[in-house]
């Protein structure tokens, strides 16, 4: 009889809305167990367990990942509920104290501590249910150093996949957190079997710091596609640009807004056939740009949206905006709404920093990337978009398919673990 194929997932982050690594691995989760890999995951407890899978939650024990922990659980639990929600604000008052002791010392991401009761409990459900392979994914470092503790104890095979890169250029934290995160990536490149990136500018860059050498792989995450009958669309009198997501720091609309009155200084019989929709948070420095901004009319914040719902409102926008950090770390990064945005069939205005692979792959599949920090190169990209917008019939741009879902994600790293598998079978022959 076969042996059950079964994978032990270890990420903070699961069943939590609205947070992308956490929907990185959601979205997974399906494609696995139709590839024949039973999932036995290990969480935090942000979000509410899976009744899918065998689904564990442990808590962080350091007082920075009991506040954040509590915060989100306090946001998806206690709902209307105003005592509830007032005894966990007074929780996460009482550990005040205790937090700013620690971030003296440890001035690291909160889940940082997630690690110790994650490998304690990863160990037994080793023992347990005996995987195949350990998978971890982050986020949060922590996942990866429990998954290298888990691995070690066990002698399993591990497969650590870095959604974000753990250093990067313009580091802005402080030195002793520097020193932390290349310690642990340094670990990571050494101790892994294989090591995933989702970008190959990360991978290039973890390698130079690493030597990490051919453990390393680039697999594009992509996104589920569009479920449900085709969205019958009809183009109204303006065109309507619109964003998902939060905006903050470098990554805001300020370009996009220079670049809109840019283009209404020079046509203004366009004003009336722009719109701007904002579907997401703002931070305060982007709140002041859009309150200061000369044409009201023409920008709606929307609000935060459910993930269903953003995913249905994309298909029936006119363009999709993506909009980069005009930082360092966007060269190796491609945001997770990107693959969302492809997936979704609509023209899609990216504005890019630094980042040949973003920009080839949204031209590639016919749509349009300009420089984030140019306002008049963004405006060049505003009046194609309106040009093809003007051009389109009734049922819109005629787009290739996106390549970049999660069915071919999975497929990829599934037949890593098959590689890496027959590699162990090979030398435990050759040491029988």
């Amino acid at each position: 009889m076969e042996k059950e194929r079964r994978w032990l997932i270890v990420t903070h982050g699961c069943n939590l809305d609205g947070r992308a690594y956490s929907q990185h691995i959601d979205d997974r989760i399906p494609c696995l167990k139709k590839e024949g890999i039973t999932p036995i995951v290990l969480s935090g407890p942000t979000g509410p367990p899976r009744t899918d899978v065998i689904h564990v939650q442990v808590h962080s024990p350091a007082p920075s990942g009991i506040r954040f922990e509590l915060g989100k659980t306090i946001k998806s639990k206690t709902g209307g509920r105003p005592l509830l929600r007032l005894a966990g604000t007074l929780l996460r008052t009482l550990a005040l104290p205790f937090y700013l002791v620690e971030k003296a010392f440890i001035d690291v991401e909160s889940q940082w501590s997630w690690f110790l009761p994650a490998a304690v409990r990863g160990y037994f459900l080793c023992g347990k249910y005996d995987p195949e392979i350990i998978y971890s994914t982050g986020g949060p470092f922590s996942a990866h150093v429990a998954a290298c503790l888990i691995a070690a104890m066990r002698r399993k095979i591990w497969i650590a996949e870095l959604q974000d890169p753990l250093v990067h250029g313009d580091w802005q934290r402080s030195g002793r957190a520097l020193r932390i995160h290349s310690r642990v990536e340094k670990l990571i490149c050494d101790r892994a079997d294989a090591v995933v990136f989702v970008t190959d500018g990360a991978r290039r860059g973890a390698s130079g710091r690493t030597g990490l050498g051919e453990k390393g792989w680039v697999i594009y995450p992509g996104a589920v596609p569009a479920s449900g009958p085709p969205v019958e669309r009809r183009r109204g009198s303006s065109c309507r640009f619109a964003h998902f997501g939060s905006l903050g720091g470098s990554r805001n609309a300020a370009v996009f807004l220079t670049a809109l009155e840019l283009l209404f200084r020079d046509r203004p019989d366009l004003i009336k056939s722009v719109r701007l929709d904002l579907y997401g948070n703002c931070d305060r420095l982007s709140l002041s740009r859009l309150e200061s901004f000369p044409y009201p009319d023409v920008v709606n914040a929307a609000g935060l949206l459910s993930r269903s719902e953003s995913l249905s409102t994309m298909r029936q926008c006119d363009v999709l905006l993506l909009i980069q950090n005009t930082s360092d770390f966007s060269s190796e990064t491609i945001p997770s709404k990107t693959y969302e945005y492809l997936q979704a069939g609509r023209p899609v205005l990216g504005l890019v920093h630094n980042n040949a692979e973003l920009s080839g792959m949204l031209r590639a599949q016919g749509h349009t990337a300009v420089d984030a920090a140019d306002p008049a190169a963004v405006r060049d990209g505003i009046s194609r978009c309106l040009a093809r917008w003007g051009d389109e019939g009734p049922g819109g741009s005629a787009l290739p398919p996106s390549p970049y879902t999660v069915d071919a994600a999975v497929g990829r790293l599934v037949g890593i673990s098959r590689e890496l598998l027959e590699r162990q079978a090979s030398a435990r022959g050759v040491d029988g």
